[in-house]
């Protein structure tokens, strides 16, 4: 009797030619995703990871067809700005180089750093003396007795006519017209 050899489970490690990782190096130079290399080979996208994870022929494709087009293009931005092109220097370029250097070789910069300084006790000391100044408004308030709105205004917490809230800037805003009930009653 001949003897069975077993197979390893799943399916069979796939093999790039030479022309197959020039074209993935062409493409991620390109720009193109790995999704569609991954499309385009006819491979899934998990090849790809676990390819580039083993660290070996792959990976050193893929990183050196981003390499050689990210030189390639800032290269031409360096004669674009230096004038090295036989062209006039181009400002826009200069400056798009001096802001994209890198921290530490130049001083340029296109962050913008925004600090907030507050203090949490400031505002919630702030806000319990708005609440103190309400309360006190309410003092006399008893439960289930209305407030007198013509007390309230004599305090001074509620401004008692138009005048007391207008803006006094020529632009000032005109209070809305009072609603009146025009239903007719039979």
């Amino acid at each position: 009797m001949e003897k069975k050899i077993k197979k390893k489970p799943g399916r069979k490690r796939i093999a790039f030619t030479d022309e197959q990782l020039e074209e993935i190096k062409y493409l991620s130079g390109l720009g193109v995703s790995e999704t569609s290399i991954a499309h385009k080979m006819g491979i899934s996208l998990s090849t790809i990871a676990r390819r580039k994870r083993e660290k070996g022929k792959f990976d050193t494709v893929l990183k050196e067809g981003k390499i050689k087009a990210v030189a390639e293009v800032s290269n031409a931005l360096f004669d674009s700005a230096t004038g090295r092109n036989g062209n006039p220097p181009n400002v826009s370029a200069q400056i798009f180089f001096l802001k994209n250097r890198g921290e530490g070789v130049a001083s340029w910069s296109d962050v913008q750093k925004i600090e907030n300084t507050f203090s949490l006790d400031n505002v919630l000391t702030e806000a319990k003396n708005r609440m103190k100044s309400i309360s006190s408004a309410t003092d006399n308030y008893i439960e289930g007795e209305k407030l007198d709105i013509k007390e309230l205004e004599a305090k001074e917490h509620f401004p008692a006519n138009k005048e007391d809230t207008k803006i006094s800037d020529e632009s000032a805003i005109s209070s809305p017209k009072p609603i009146t009930d025009s239903i007719e009653r039979k």
